[in-house]
């Protein structure tokens, strides 16, 4: 008993002295920010943060401390120092920094803040010349050349194996956290780009870190009010480095973004999710971001994107299932790899039919109508001399084609660009360490249907084009119309190339085109220019030529070679009831001249495809010659006479097989008296001054003629 009695004396004692301690203790935290000198604190501050960051901190205005009932500080006036090469001396500058948390919370292993308040923050970020950025602190993981991204795998977070992201802290709880009225700037020196954003305020809460924790604010940026919106449902797991769910918003009137997926923040770092992008007017956004575009009205306003979007690490990929650009609308996937030496990129996007045409500069009178009445009209002469084009001659600069490697697909299911009308078009792109190939594997042109393919080779010095074509069932005049207002051809068509050239120049690669090609056009006509009247009166074959005149045909069909950049065609052939038509020449590409010859020739056959094609019969050349900005057409009339002249015989015989089979009963002697023009009026082909004998050769040629025919 009395032992029992000692023991409890001495624990009282002992209670006593613990209590004695705990209120010394309490009264020390209470009395000692009050004994300890400020300054202390701000030197202590000072020399901990240019520990850290290489950087000064200066708390010019006042500086309280209290440790019970609530851990506070509240520093006024506090600058955080620039870069040295920065324009700006203090990166950053607050009014007022307020913290305050409850020490209690902490003995049960919890961070409770119940405040933080950021009163006015200025922060000044810039990039110098050499692409350094000024929030890059000396001693940091990047400055020290620590990866922070790629493969590394998550560094381990001092849980204890519990996972849970915070160290020894078993949960977090953020109250009144909020940043007011701040403002931040950024200026690059490399671009000379400045931005400023103002009016930046943002409210943090979170329960704790199994609840969610949800971020709401604001900014102003170029006179637009920016809302943003963030949820993070599982901050445990984010700051564990686990797969978190993450709902973000950003909206304006310029444009609105919102993300609404799962986010790994360690590396390496993914995220995926659905992604919805709008545009209600890309000019009004362009306008905003400082530069401005002009398009006619009705055209860059709505874009809309809508899809999912996987990242992880550094490879991207995105899936469109809804793209929206005016009228233009589609869908397609995208995807970029940037782990090896150069970025490679891949897609598929397939657009529904679209209208090109209000997006085209708008077109010159002579586009629109084809050309002024005096241009179809007399044929016979030049369209009046105009400055000639020239090759241009400046090197090509196709190193783009180096930089990145792509495989691409494109199909739209139909195209309208002013009058001309393609139907669905599929094209597969690949550039591989630059050599681009685009394979054209359908065309639906105006009833007939293509394939081609264009190879451009930029892996050696001097680069190399390779171009070919193959195009049938051509409806032609409506074709050439819509292209390029040209009615004078009709017929069902098909043609071919396959051209190649080198060089570093547009210039070099013409005069380096090599290549060969076909045409074959069945059951159609040209018009404005009548060859079976030319046979008839060759004066009127070339008249009005662009009102009535027309030239059947079964057939017209040529194959062209070209080399150097001149192509050549021997066998151009146009097969007629009464007519056959050949024509030979050349076009010299780099010199932009052409010199043809087309002659039609009277038959005694009324077959027209398929038919005989050696028949003899008159002979009308007209010659096609001059520069391409001046090129002029002419009858040969003179051929025609020295073809009389030579044999007057084989004309006879020509004459009376046409006779035979002209249905109707077309005199053939008016037709030779037709050729030099039936004595109404001289000759555009001029007199032939050598004779001496009296009369020209052309006054010869008739007299024969007319002899052959028993006058």
């Amino acid at each position: 008993m009395l032992a029992f009695r000692r023991v409890a004396k001495a624990m009282k004692k002992l209670l006593l002295i613990v209590a004695a301690v705990v209120v010394l203790l309490v009264a020390v935290a209470l009395i000692a920010p009050m004994l300890i000198p400020m300054d202390t604190y701000k030197q202590q501050i000072a020399r901990q943060v240019e520990a850290a960051t290489g950087r000064q901190i200066t708390i010019e205005g006042d500086l309280s401390l209290s440790i019970l009932p609530r851990t506070q500080v509240t520093a006024n006036q506090v600058q955080f120092a620039n870069a040295a090469w920065a324009d700006a001396p203090q990166m950053a500058e607050l009014e007022q920094l307020q913290v305050r948390v409850n020490p209690f919370a902490l003995l049960s292993s919890q961070l409770e803040i119940e405040s933080f308040v950021l009163q006015q923050p200025v922060i000044h970020l810039a990039k110098n010349a050499q692409g350094e950025v000024n929030w890059q602190f000396e001693g940091s993981g990047q400055a020290s050349g620590e990866p922070t991204g790629g493969d590394q795998p998550a560094r381990d977070t001092g849980t204890g194996g519990g996972g849970s992201g915070t160290g020894p802290l078993q949960d977090i709880t953020l109250n009144d956290v909020r940043l007011v009225d701040g403002t931040v700037t950024y200026r690059d020196a490399q671009t000379g780009q400045t931005t400023e954003i103002t009016d930046v305020n943002m409210t943090v809460s979170l329960s704790s870190l199994d609840s969610p924790m949800t971020a709401d604010g604001a900014l102003t940026w170029n006179g637009e009010t920016i809302d943003l919106e963030a949820e993070v449902t599982t901050p445990r797991q984010l700051m564990a480095g686990n797969q978190a769910d993450i709902v973000a918003n950003i909206s304006s009137n310029p444009v609105n973004l919102s993300f609404d997926g799962d986010l790994v923040n360690a590396p390496p770092r993914r995220i995926q999710g659905e992604v919805e992008l709008d545009v209600p007017s890309i000019k009004q956004l362009a306008d905003w971001a400082g530069s401005p575009i002009s398009s006619p009205e009705g055209t860059l306003e709505t874009f809309r994107l809508a899809g999912t979007v996987d990242a992880k690490g550094q490879t991207y990929g995105f899936s469109a299932n809804e793209i929206v650009f005016d009228e233009i609308t589609g869908e397609g996937q995208f995807a970029a790899d940037l782990t090896g030496d150069k970025p490679w990129l891949s897609g598929k996007l397939a657009l529904a039919e679209m209208n090109l045409t209000p997006y085209l500069p708008a077109p010159t009178e002579k586009a629109e109508g084809g050309g002024s009445e005096e241009d179809s009209g007399d044929s016979s002469g030049s369209g009046g001399a105009q400055d000639p084009a020239q090759w241009n001659d400046d090197p090509i600069d196709l190193s783009a084609l180096h930089a990145v490697n792509v495989d691409f697909d494109l199909s739209v299911e139909g195209i309208q660009a002013r009058e001309v009308t393609v139907g669905r078009t599929a094209m597969q792109m690949q550039l591989q360490d630059g050599r681009l190939q685009a394979d054209l594997s359908e065309l639906n042109l105006y009833d007939g249907t293509g394939k081609g393919r264009v190879v451009v080779n930029a892996r050696q010095d001097t680069p190399s084009l390779a171009n070919t074509f193959q195009l049938q069932g051509l409806n032609a005049q409506p074709f050439l119309t819509d292209v390029a207002g040209f009615e004078r051809l009709e017929g069902t068509g098909a043609m071919q190339f396959d051209v190649q050239a080198s060089g570093k120049s547009q210039k070099a690669l013409v005069e380096n085109l090599n290549g060969t090609g076909a045409i074959n056009f069945q059951d159609g006509a040209i018009s404005g220019v009548n060859l079976a009247q030319m046979v008839r009166n060759v004066k009127s074959a070339f008249q009005n030529a662009g009102s009535t005149q027309k030239t059947d045909f079964a057939e017209l069909s040529g194959t062209f070679d070209i080399t150097d950049g001149v192509l050549k065609n021997q066998d151009l052939l146009l097969l007629n009831p009464l007519l056959r038509v050949r024509g030979e020449g050349q076009a010299d590409i780099g010199a932009r001249t052409v010199n043809y010859r087309l002659t039609p020739k009277a038959v005694a056959t009324t077959e027209g495809q398929g038919g005989q094609v050696q028949e003899q019969g008159v002979a009308v050349p007209v010659i096609i010659e001059g520069p391409w900005h001046n090129i002029s057409y002419r009858p040969d009339l003179q051929s025609v006479i020295r073809d009389a002249v030579k044999n007057p015989e084989q004309i006879k015989k020509t004459f009376e097989k046409v006779k035979e089979g002209v249905e109707g009963g077309t005199d053939p002697r008016k037709v030779l008296e037709g050729l030099t023009g039936g004595g109404s009026g001289s000759s555009s082909a001029g007199t032939d001054s050598g004779d001496s004998d009296g009369g020209s050769a052309e006054e010869k040629a008739k007299d024969a003629l007319k002899n052959l025919l028993g006058n």
